[in-house]
């Protein structure tokens, strides 16, 4: 799932639409006095996706609510929160931003980034594609997995449904990073509990639980297909029975379905989805290299190749539009050093004509300076037979014009100056192939080991110069990641080449920020080399208001210098409004108060007329009560019913005696005098003696 349009489903199962027949509840209430909540935009398995507005930022976000009956699943609550931490850790536009994270009601949720616009399950379902625009998505899918994966990080649950389109054409996004795991953290799903949706699991997800940056090359190549030629690779009536074919078969190619298609793309998607994970792509880097290897040898007509059927809903068209120059980018970014030429000219002075030879001026004659020019490589050509019978032309008439003239020492200036080009021809040749003016090119050795680049520099009869060494994101440790002079500059053996040595990705050591606040947390985690990631609030009996509770990667951790790390901060200890227990059970009244986050205190008793036995009269501090948190007590006062008395045996009492021993029982007295009460001695009473009555009750006093 992640921060959605309308059309863009959470968890991981086509979306529902929602009616306005049944008003949400929680339309219109403000989350953490910040998330105005607008609308209902999806449901899933896992969540509720909402539209809300952010009042501080001024910005429509995506409020992602978990289910309140997973709220008691600590694997669930896991799940959901591991979402906002894996993608926090990422800076990618092609990945859903997660802003915030919280919890409404005990309930979990984030905040993430809205994107309006529907998903590749919308896309394969409105009408084909063609190779291009099918291979241009897939380019865009492969981009943010390739930041995730060097980051280590596998998704585990690519499908259409978590790749997102933009309507306003921007790069698709890749969402619901929760089942996200750190790949140095945990190297296996939990056993019998296989996340994702089954048509575009990895094998060894299904058999061992594994997960590894292959996993989701799999599933990209699962994507590809569909997106090509419209259905998935296995059918099946059970998720069992696909899962079974994942296994056991290969993907077949999707040519069989698309007999246009060039046998390159089936062989890309062969390499991306092979069963065993030592045979596939490694990575989404390693993929989209391959994707765009295949790409340019592509002819447009194979680009233009698209299955059978409908052309395509005007939506479909609109959004493919809309995302083309995002797709063509994906396909053919390269970097500088691709676009390099592979060779590089000599230097000018070794295509010039003699090179590096004296200049000899003539005196007299000419001779062409083609007859004396060297080759292009550096190397002088002989003359051949016609230079070689001009000149001894020249030779002849020189002779002739010293026959019949008094000049001699002219003569030996020309005899000279054909002895000096004589020369030159041939010593050229020796000065370019083996004399002082022979060059070499510097060899390719960038992303070789520091031993084997050594090795060919060395080969090539130049010197391997002192390494400098440098962090780099992409290069291993001790591989080359350049060379001073680049590869093809031509130098003179004996030469030294300088190659820059990578120390692999820069690591950095998580600060201690436990018991900070959170903008010394901050400060902290910025001076060790490091990015803030998402910072989590929640209520603690025991962090102080503002200070850092935990951090993700916890302190003394070493991780990439690229990693952000997540914080939780506490809001203090949780505010709680005393229930009202009257007239409950103990038992229930002890249940009401956990729900509140209170506990049941002190117990007292009292009789009560009003309240029956063994249920509660009172508590303190009463019902509604504010200014108490999580965790305090509650003291209750428990009903003991009515308080009863024993009416006394008054017989042959005065009458006085007998109405003052009644009253003193506390009871309430009514005289009756038989015959005038002419003795004034008690009779009996009503109800008679030993009769058990609430205290208070009326008994008649009979008098004679």
């Amino acid at each position: 799932m992640g921060a959605t349009g309308r059309r863009n489903a959470p968890g991981g199962r086509r979306p529902r639409t929602l009616g306005p027949v049944t008003k949400d509840p929680l339309i219109g209430r403000l989350v953490d006095s910040r998330y105005e909540i607008v609308d209902r935009v999806a449901r899933g398995g896992m969540a509720t996706v909402y539209r809300a507005q952010d009042r501080r930022l001024d910005r429509l976000v995506a409020l992602k609510l978990m289910h309140p009956h997973l709220a008691d699943s600590p694997d669930f609550v896991a799940r959901f929160r591991r979402e906002a931490r894996a993608a926090a850790r990422l800076s990618n536009p092609g990945v859903v931003a997660v802003y915030d994270q919280g919890s409404l009601d005990g309930v979990a949720y984030l905040v993430m980034e809205l994107v309006e616009g529907p998903n590749l399950r919308d896309l394969i379902a409105a009408g084909p594609l063609t190779v291009r625009e099918a291979l241009g998505l897939t380019a865009q899918v492969l981009g943010p997995l390739g930041a995730a994966h060097r980051a280590g990080l596998v998704h585990r649950d690519i499908k259409p449904e978590n790749v997102l389109l933009p309507a306003d054409g921007s790069v698709a996004k890749v969402a619901d990073f929760g089942l996200a795991r750190a790949v140095t953290e945990v190297t296996q799903t939990t056993t019998g509990n296989v996340l994702g949706t089954v048509a575009y699991l990895a094998p060894e997800l299904i058999t061992t639980g594994s997960s590894a940056p292959c996993a989701d090359v799999f599933s990209v190549g699962v994507i590809l297909y569909e997106l090509l030629t419209g259905s998935q690779p296995f059918a099946a009536d059970t998720p069992i029975q696909i899962a079974f074919r994942n296994v056991h078969e290969d993907v077949p190619a999707p040519s069989l379905q698309l007999p246009d298609l060039s046998e390159r793309v089936d062989a890309l998607v062969a390499a991306m989805t092979r069963r065993s994970p030592q045979d596939r792509l490694a990575d989404a880097d390693a993929a989209l290299t391959r994707l765009r290897e295949v790409v340019s040898a592509l002819s447009d007509a194979e680009l233009a190749v698209k299955r059978g059927g409908a052309t395509g809903s005007v939506r479909t068209q609109e959004v493919l539009a809309a995302n083309a120059e995002a797709a063509r980018t994906a396909m053919l970014a390269t970097d500088g050093a691709e676009n390099e030429p592979d060779d590089v000219d000599a230097p000018a002075d070794a295509a010039t004509p003699g090179a590096g030879l004296r200049t000899v001026s003539l005196p007299i004659g000419s001779i062409a300076p083609d007859e004396a020019a060297g080759s292009r490589d550096g190397t002088t050509r002989s003359l051949d037979r016609r230079q070689a019978a001009r000149a001894a032309g020249a030779q002849e008439e020189t002779a002739k014009v010293a026959r019949h003239s008094r000049r001699r020492p002219r003569r030996r200036t020309v005899v000279a100056a054909a002895l000096l080009l004589a020369a030159a021809a041939g010593g050229g040749a020796w000065y370019f192939t083996t004399g002082p003016g022979r060059t070499v090119p510097v060899p390719q050795i960038a992303g070789m080991t520091a031993a084997d680049a050594q090795a060919e520099v060395e080969a090539a009869g130049l010197v391997w110069g002192a390494p400098t060494r440098a962090y780099s994101d992409t290069v291993p440790a001790d591989s080359v990641i350049s060379s001073s002079p680049d590869a093809a500059t031509r130098l003179h053996p004996g030469d030294a080449v300088t190659p820059v040595i990578s120390r692999g990705i820069e690591q950095k050591t998580v600060p201690d920020v436990v018991g900070s606040s959170q903008d010394d947390a901050t400060t902290a985690i910025t001076d060790a080399g490091l990015s803030l990631g998402a910072v989590t609030k929640t209520y603690s009996d025991s962090v102080a208001s503002g200070m850092v509770i935990s951090s993700e990667p916890v302190a003394g951790t070493t991780v990439n210098h690229s990693s952000a790390v997540a914080i939780v901060v506490s809001l203090g200890r949780q505010p709680a409004v005393v229930p009202d227990v009257t007239g409950m059970s103990v038992e229930d009244a002890t249940t009401t108060l956990e729900a509140a986050g209170l506990t049941l205190g002190a117990q007292s008793e009292a009789f009560s007329d009003d309240v029956a036995s063994g249920l509660v009269i009172s508590s303190s501090p009463a019902s509604g009560a504010e200014g108490y948190y999580h965790g305090d007590s509650v003291d209750v006062t428990v009903s003991k019913g009515p308080e009863m008395v024993t009416v006394p045996n008054v017989a042959g009492m005065s009458e006085q005696e007998a109405t003052t021993a009644l009253k003193d029982a506390g009871l309430e007295v009514e005289v009756s005098r038989v015959l005038g009460g002419l003795f004034g001695t008690a009779h009996s009473t009503d109800p008679a003696a030993g009769t058990s009555v609430r205290k208070g009750s009326k008994v008649t006093l009979n008098v004679v």
